[in-house]
């Protein structure tokens, strides 16, 4: 009999314009008779970077396209996130411990818009002992004859230094390349162990995860000015910003850092890891922007992906190189003519 799991995916009005295709997406490749699929709605206010994001909605059109999702049979409900603020002191005070969490008061998101404390309440919120969060972007691909969640489960029973575990980092390298941004050691117990957590896709014991306890507070400067800028400029104009501050060697408290690299931090701390799954039968990518070149292309993108096929350059990228696959698919079209 399969093991109870509950399966959350945050949603926001930044989502607008693709969690229609991902998250029906997510689930057909999952195929896993989850005990609650629930659409976690974020409906806080926009900051950060999240203010200039393509195609953002307003909260009664995500909350249509949500319940499309329910309506379908693909999701069973909406669940709003609770901002109640001794709830979001509790949950800080479990996770954080209760000399942080006063300090992390009216900070529920970190420094870029993104979500911290949602991601521990849709924890905290979930039926059943094991917990498996997406993003609403996340794309994956699984094999039919194969189920990673399964996989991943066993792994926990087995190795109790797994804090939590996720399918491969971007699809296979035929000679087995993995390009990470972080350091992994390969356990040969079926897992890369990593210190770095990613939050955009994690299977956990949730009793388990809450022994991380306390992650510690980081904090990161407000970006002024830096975030209007493009990408490749940031970091030289943040460091301008930081001089205008007088703060050049350490951080401001005004706002806290993502929930990653904190997290990471409480793992090079301890004997916990996070598990990257070895098996090539299921792996993940990462849509790091989402243009609307990106969304014009992502039926065509998730047809591909669910067949298991992939350009050689996105092969052991978790990040999704855009360009590489409307080179590979034109390149496809004129091979076909």
């Amino acid at each position: 009999m399969p093991v109870p799991v509950s399966v959350w995916i945050l949603a926001a009005r930044t989502d607008l314009p693709y969690l229609a295709k991902t998250i029906p997406h997510q689930m057909r490749m999952c195929n896993y008779p989850f005990v609650e699929r629930v659409l976690a709605l974020d409906t806080a206010p926009l900051s950060g970077d999240k203010l200039t994001r393509y195609g953002t909605g307003s909260e009664s059109e995500v909350r249509q396209a949500c319940q499309a999702l329910v309506d379908a049979g693909i999701m069973d409900r909406i669940v709003e996130i609770d901002y109640n603020p001794v709830l979001v002191e509790q949950i800080y005070e479990k996770y954080f411990g209760p000399e942080q969490a006063p300090l992390m008061k009216g900070h529920t998101h970190n420094w870029k818009g993104s979500t911290v404390y949602a991601s521990l309440y849709c924890i905290e919120t979930a039926a059943s002992d094991y917990y498996l969060h997406f993003d609403a972007d996340m794309l994956l691909y699984q094999a039919p004859d194969f189920n990673w969640i399964t996989e991943a489960i066993e792994l926990l029973k087995q190795v109790p230094e797994i804090a939590a575990i996720r399918p491969l980092c971007g699809p296979p390298h035929p000679e087995g390349k993995l390009i990470q941004n972080s350091a992994f050691i390969e356990d040969k117990r079926g897992f890369y162990a990593h210190n770095f957590f990613s939050m955009r896709a994690y299977l956990v014991n949730r009793q388990r995860f809450a022994q991380l306890s306390p992650i510690p507070l980081l904090w990161k400067y407000t970006p002024m000015w830096s975030r209007f800028f493009p990408k490749p400029l940031q970091t030289g104009i943040a460091k301008v910003e930081r001089r205008i501050r007088g703060q050049r060697n350490q951080p401001i408290k005004g706002a806290i850092a993502s929930f990653e690299p904190m997290t990471s931090k409480r793992l090079e701390q301890t004997d916990f890891v996070r598990a990257d799954l070895v098996n090539p039968s299921a792996w993940t990518i990462h849509p790091a922007k989402h243009s609307q070149e990106f969304i014009q292309f992502l039926p065509e993108l998730i047809q591909l992906i669910e067949q298991g096929m992939y350009p050689p350059d996105q092969a052991g990228h978790y990040d999704l190189d855009l360009e590489a696959w409307l080179r590979w698919t034109q390149l496809s079209e004129l091979k076909a003519e």
